[in-house]
């Protein structure tokens, strides 16, 4: 029984390594090779009018090549008849062809099995026997047929599309939107921002949202006639209802983006001030925001909608007295008022209530019910088969997906204090990594084996119903969090489209400074600004200090500075050790030398460059003065420097800080006394 489970599985999915277009031409190929051993086996030395027939006709999925099938073989014998009458009543000319060919597209036009355009294979099939003069293309309408047959069985049976997964993940993505466009149009209302882009934005999102719901008939279609994937017609059925739900609510959000945008800012009088009710407009925003999502979840809306209401109303008490503010709140009381009413459409397909009225006769259930475990294993199977997908696309690119462990980003930037934040709701998008290495779950959280099942299992059909887990345990590094504990509930949390979670926080501080992005040359950068803190004490010495470098090998440079200004130091005749020499550099060599950056405004001129960069390159460019015999300095050094940049003129000014930026590496020169 496994065996077989496993062999159905195997057919039902296609490998993960292959593309889209890779499974289609190759489930194309497989159908012309049986149809075209098939015909060989039935008598005909040549059937290549059967794979001429798989080629014609297969689409992605089942229903589609069952219906071009039938109408291709409708088309083949109605063109075969009318072509063999014609030439045995009227022979072949022209007025004959032209008449044959006048009453075969008629009939195209109502010999179709789809809504849309014509069964032109009538005239071709026609065009064929008056050519040939014969009749004998009537012996291969069989061939044609087998190569019908044997496309649908291979559509059907052989790696059908499931377009559910793509659908859900529209379905996450507009959630997200509509979520984030509620929020931002009314913190944009009467306030700073560009609240016209937001508008754009918002309608944007909400075609997006037509396009979803569109896509719903085309993935019924594909799931019909599918043995592997039938079951997932309830899927859709819950995806369509909570799809339309939120293209519906868009038409109302997109009049609250537009009143947003006409509402003025406030005036230095005191005029159009919103300041008063603004803090109950938010309020009403996150109330309509858990409307919106209890109503998704299939939970009781009315205590969210009562609370928007009231806050709407305060909101009304306090706003100014505008029509746009009186708008606002009209937008919002229907957009609570849509959410409550909201019903789904009251369509029934008569194909489901027959299969109901047979099941229910014979004594079963729901036809298409699912239990949530189920669910849940499938959702997981999808799941781990995405990140084998992705995982093989960073072999063949040979690009790593997975994030350095807080383990080796603290040993490479230096371990400084831990505290203990307590439990706060942290964006899922921060989170970048674990604790430590995983090979459970990847970059992105998916589960890469199958012994996370059980749990990840168990957490999906709780979190579904919108029940919060556990808070996990993290740790926060600047803007970024690495998971101790609780990478189950990130990967079903990052699934279900979860925007936050609940988290123990733990910040850990480190010497060298790591930003959100911890990718490997950051850590090699953040490295060796620790080695360099590490020699020179400065973040102990000199607290203040940021010593941030755009490129590897610079500290170095600083470094030989530090030791020249160390032998500067000793000529007094006393032993001067090196956090001390580095404590006198920062305050009479480093910091004067920012002072004159900032007088010329060096940051604006030269984009991209850090104050360690411009340190290098003006000590570099004050050494060159000197050994050219001329005046030296480090105003003169400045200003030669934003020449060089103004001859390298706008186009070629990045390579040339790029160039210059890595001689900077190579020639550090000495620096100043």
């Amino acid at each position: 029984m496994t065996r077989l489970r496993h062999v159905a599985w195997r057919l039902a999915e296609p490998p993960g390594f292959l593309p889209p277009l890779a499974v289609q031409a190759l489930k194309v190929a497989i159908a012309c090779g049986l149809a075209w051993g098939i015909g060989q086996a039935l008598g005909s030395p040549r059937p290549f009018e059967a794979v001429l027939a798989v080629i014609i006709l297969m689409q992605g999925h089942a229903y589609g090549s069952l219906l071009n099938a039938l109408q291709f073989l409708l088309g083949v014998a109605a063109g075969l008849v009318l072509g063999i009458l014609a030439e045995r009543i009227a022979g072949v000319s022209a007025p004959v062809l032209a008449a044959v060919m006048f009453v075969c597209l008629l009939m195209g036009g109502w010999l179709k099995v789809s809504s849309q355009g014509f069964n032109n294979q009538i005239a071709i099939s026609a065009l064929l026997v008056l050519a040939s003069g014969s009749a004998t293309n009537i012996d291969r309408l069989w061939e044609t047929a087998l190569g019908g047959a044997v496309g649908v069985l291979v559509a059907a049976l052989l790696w059908p599309p499931n377009p559910v997964r793509g659908l859900r993940q529209q379905y996450r993505e507009v959630r997200q939107r509509i979520r984030s466009d509620v929020l931002r149009s009314l913190e944009l209302a009467g306030g700073g921002g560009d609240p016209d882009a937001n508008r754009r934005r918002v309608r944007a999102n909400s075609e997006r949202a037509d396009a979803a719901v569109a896509a719903v008939a085309p993935a019924e279609e594909a799931l019909r006639w599918n043995p592997w994937h039938f079951g997932r017609l309830h899927d859709l059925s819950d995806l369509e209802d909570r799809l339309r739900l939120l293209a519906y609510l868009y038409r109302t959000v997109r009049a609250l983006a537009r009143q947003a945008a006409e509402a003025p800012v406030p005036q230095p009088d005191g005029a159009h001030d919103w300041g008063h009710g603004r803090r109950h407009l938010l309020a009403a925003g996150a109330d309509v925001i858990e409307a919106i999502e209890r109503r998704l979840t299939g939970r009781d809306v009315g205590d969210a909608v009562g609370r928007g209401r009231e806050a709407v109303a305060r909101f009304a008490a306090a706003a100014p007295r505008e029509r746009h503010a009186v708008a606002l709140a009209a937008a919002l009381d229907d957009l609570l008022t849509d959410v409550e009413d909201w019903r789904p459409p009251n369509e029934v397909d008569p194909e489901r209530l027959l299969v109901a009225r047979v099941l229910r006769r014979l004594g079963g259930g729901a036809p298409f019910a699912r239990s949530p475990v189920v669910q849940a294993e499938m959702e997981f199977e999808e799941e781990r088969r995405h990140a084998l997908r992705q995982d093989l696309g960073g072999v063949v690119t040979r690009r790593s997906r997975a994030a350095p462990p807080l383990s080796d980003v603290v040993r490479a930037a230096g371990a400084a204090d831990e505290i203990v934040r307590g439990v706060h709701d942290i964006p899922i998008a921060r989170i970048r990594g674990s604790e430590n290495r995983s090979a459970d779950f990847d970059a992105s959280f998916l589960p890469r084996r199958r012994n996370v099942r059980r749990r990840w299992v168990e957490l999906f059909t709780t979190m579904q119903e919108g029940v919060q887990p556990p808070p996990i345990d993290v740790y926060q590094l600047g803007d970024a969090y690495f998971v101790k504990d609780g990478h189950h509930r990130v990967s079903v949390a990052r699934h279900l489209g979860w925007d936050r979670i609940r988290a123990n926080v733990v910040e850990v501080t480190t010497r060298a400074p790591v930003g959100s992005d911890v990718s490997a040359r950051e850590l090699l950068a953040a490295a060796e600004y620790a080695g360099f803190l590490e020699r020179t004490e400065l973040d102990v010495s000199r607290p203040e200090a940021r010593l941030e470098c755009s490129q590897l090998g610079r500290y170095d440079a600083i470094f030989e500075h530090i030791l020249g200004h160390r032998y500067f130091l000793g000529q007094a005749g006393r032993e001067v050790s090196i956090p001390e020499a580095a404590a006198s550099w920062y305050d009479s060599v480093y910091r004067p030398l920012m002072e004159v950056v900032r007088a010329h405004d060096l940051h604006e001129r030269l984009p991209g460059w850090t104050d360690a960069d411009i340190y290098l390159a003006l000590t570099r460019r004050w050494l060159d003065l000197g050994q050219e015999g001329l005046p030296a300095g480090p105003e003169s050094a400045a200003g030669a420097l934003l020449a060089d940049a103004e001859v390298a003129g706008p186009s070629r000014r990045a390579r040339w800080a790029a160039g210059r930026l890595g001689r900077l590496v190579r020639r550090p020169g000495r620096a100043p006394r």
